[in-house]
């Protein structure tokens, strides 16, 4: 997946010179897939998603240089007994994750539909899950998402995420989980700076000089 990111990433010549915003913000809904089969009942929402009815997410991202930014998230969601997790009906507890990675946007490749803004962001985070044996494990995460701009700073975000734990027992492991986001972002327009600096205030002494020696001659 690294190297396939790299691959699609490499064309600058379609980048867009203007950087499109400082600083973005959201805050999502968020649902916790982890009931421990991995390729089967993905959207049992009432059987295996764990979420709130308040935003439990919140992500800061940061724009660094053309089509890359960099990512942090936090999120708090609650499992419930009746929700399946890792196969087992009854457990209850908190759910607590930090995730930092690196985030692209394909949004250049989708010039005459500005409003689609899609992206893939990759990284490491950790976990802390009271149901577990062992609470606190590191993972991996890829993430697929979109955000759906409704004007030229508020928009709506959807994503998923894959979490590939990092433990001894990798390949076989039960800690690995999806999580899913719907939530509010918003984007602060770049400060925009003036090219001819001899007009700033710092100068204004000098116009003052050269208007007085104007008037006397």
């Amino acid at each position: 997946m690294v190297f396939a990111w790299a691959a699609v990433a490499q064309p600058a010549a379609m980048e867009r010179k203007k950087n499109p915003y400082k600083w973005m913000i959201s805050a999502d809904w968020s649902a916790i897939d982890d009931n421990g089969e991995p390729f089967t009942k993905l959207f049992d929402l009432p059987g295996s998603w764990n979420y709130e009815y308040f935003p439990s997410r919140l992500m800061v991202d940061r724009f660094y240089y053309k089509a890359w930014s960099f990512e942090g998230t936090a999120t708090y969601n609650r499992y419930y007994s009746n929700k399946q997790i890792n196969g087992a009906i009854g457990l209850s507890g908190s759910f607590f994750a930090l995730n930092f990675g690196l985030k692209h946007s394909f949004r250049r490749y989708f010039r005459g539909a500005n409003w689609f803004d899609p992206y893939i962001s990759m990284g490491l985070g950790a976990t802390y899950r009271t149901v577990r044996t062992v609470p606190l494990n590191a993972q991996l995460y890829t993430t697929f998402g979109a955000n759906f701009w409704l004007s030229k700073k508020w928009g709506l975000q959807l994503q998923t995420t894959g979490n590939l734990a990092i433990v001894p027992d990798i390949y076989t492991t039960d800690a690995d989980y999806l999580q899913h986001a719907l939530g509010v972002v918003y984007r602060f327009d770049p400060k925009k700076r003036s090219k001819n600096t001899f007009s700033n205030r710092k100068y204004k002494w000098v116009h003052e000089r050269q208007r007085a020696g104007k008037r006397q001659t």
